[in-house]
């Protein structure tokens, strides 16, 4: 985004220009909650990196 000031714009221009390029636009969040402890693994997560990181020995 760009933000065109003149010589002309007034102080309170320029920062209502910056505060609305700088503010998040508000998006739907999503509650994951639900997806928690859906997927049953066979084996723990630290033991499957550890295990896959050493097939490369």
């Amino acid at each position: 985004m760009s933000i065109i000031i003149t010589k002309d714009d007034s102080a309170e221009k320029i920062r209502e220009a910056i505060q609305q390029a700088t503010t998040k636009k508000t998006q739907k969040s999503i509650n994951l909650d639900k997806y928690f402890g859906k997927i049953d693994f066979d084996e723990e997560g630290l033991e499957y990196q550890k295990r896959v990181r050493n097939e490369w020995k």
